[in-house]
């Protein structure tokens, strides 16, 4: 079973699937039903899997609409879900213990594209150097 199989299979109330999107759309969600675009990577389709578990975990309503300070912190509370249950803090700890050269050698080894790895390092308040200057 793959990561992908393996946390569908931890929400049995919820309904997946996998369609092409615009390019711009990782996935969707709509009550319990969750849409994710299958033109993407298997990586990036687990990091936006995890995203849209956090909207029906954190969400209230329809948060469609940028235009409120109310839909935009939730979506960021879903988003900081997501990443939270996707990377817990304790991998990133391990995985810098370790003798790494940089942090696309930690993103790599956590199964994450590194600007992700980036914005959770942010989500538990961490800070990359790089970023920083």
């Amino acid at each position: 079973m793959n990561d992908i199989e393996e946390l569908i299979s931890q929400y049995p109330q919820i309904s997946f699937s996998f369609e092409p999107m615009p390019d711009r759309m990782g996935g969707i969600t709509l009550g319990n039903e969750i849409t994710i675009n299958s033109n993407l990577s298997p990586r990036l389709q687990l990091q936006w899997l995890y995203e849209e578990l956090g909207h029906i975990m954190t969400t209230t309503g329809d948060i469609s609409e940028y235009d409120s300070l109310s839909n935009l912190v939730q979506e960021k509370e879903a988003r900081v879900w997501g990443m939270k249950h996707h990377v817990p803090f304790y991998k990133i700890k391990k995985a810098s213990k370790e003798d790494v050269d940089d942090d696309y050698e930690v993103a790599e080894e956590l199964g994450v594209q590194v600007d992700y790895l980036h914005e959770v390092g942010s989500a538990y308040g961490l800070k990359y150097k790089h970023l920083d200057e």
